[in-house]
């Protein structure tokens, strides 16, 4: 599976509705890693393990095409397999040539202070401007004054969506070669509508054992879970514990708020409007434990 179909199967696994802006991409440590906090080090894996920077929208979102009928269908469509990859500037190619580009536009840069930097002088005086440090060749900044200097509004550490979760990310327990290039991680973060900021951090098993000793599954349901995936080419759910989450609900704090008004004694009619709010959402206040 694609980190892009992985994106909907997640949707789907925590109720939410594919209406914010997503990326995934690798713990910070892991990306320095694979960049060395350089330019250079970033434009190398361009088209290998990160997007394009003029990677734009209709591009991301090239299959994103709901408009009527049952939003859970459509979903379920874009988590099973076979898949494929509609869009353009992923492949390798493509890709290359787009940081090329950018680099050739950006053959001297000025390079400007770092905004924390900034904003520790603007206490002291708030009529004062940012400094230019000083001229040099794009290819040459590290990271932090690229994104200092100029505006790549993708980012530089989005992963690229066709990449296979598997080939991303290693098992617990498993090493992660240095001299390979996959495995890359034991750890992929998914980060989900940039305003409310979910953050969810996705780790690979070998096997199912913690769960079977604890009862939670049984021998028979992974079985019929391993035919699923083989016969449909669909990912399956075979233990969760909680309950959803919802969009535009403010993330994690905003969360807590949302239960604390429909869970706790208080206004009874804010209570009601927030669950008919939340259900109008594909929200459910069901606890799931299997």
């Amino acid at each position: 599976m694609p980190l892009h179909n992985l994106h909907y199967a997640i949707q789907k696994l925590f109720g939410w509705q594919n209406s914010h802006l997503r990326r995934s991409c690798l713990p910070e440590d892991i990306y320095h890693k694979f960049t060395g906090n350089t330019v250079k080090g970033w434009a190398d894996f361009v088209g290998t393990l990160f997007q394009p920077p003029s990677e734009g929208e209709e591009d991301i979102f090239w299959d994103d095409d709901y408009e009527t009928g049952s939003f859970k269908v459509w979903l379920k469509k874009k988590y099973t397999g076979p898949y494929i990859y509609g869009g353009e500037m992923e492949y390798p190619e493509v890709a290359k040539q787009d940081v090329q580009r950018l680099l050739e536009h950006f053959q001297m840069v000025d390079v400007r202070e770092s905004f924390w930097d900034y904003m520790k002088r603007v206490e002291q005086d708030k009529n004062t401007e940012m400094k230019i440090i000083k001229k040099a060749p794009l290819i040459d900044l590290t990271i932090e004054e690229m994104n200092s200097s100029i505006i790549i509004e993708t980012g530089t550490d989005s992963l690229l969506e066709r990449l296979e979760v598997d080939k991303v990310l290693a098992a617990q327990g498993e090493n992660v070669d240095s001299k390979t290039l996959f495995p890359l991680t034991k750890e992929l973060i998914y980060n989900y509508d940039f305003g409310d900021n979910w953050i969810i951090k996705i780790t690979k098993y070998k096997d199912c054992e913690d769960l079977l000793k604890q009862n939670s599954v049984d021998d028979h349901e992974l079985m019929m879970a391993r035919d699923i995936v083989l016969d449909k080419h669909k990912p399956v759910c075979i233990y969760k514990e909680g309950v959803s989450v919802l969009d535009d609900v403010g993330g994690l704090s905003g969360f807590a708020d949302f239960l604390s008004v429909i869970y706790e004694e208080g206004d009874k009619e804010e209570a009601s409007s927030h669950r008919v709010w939340a259900k109008s959402l594909g929200w459910s206040d069901k606890k799931v434990s299997n």
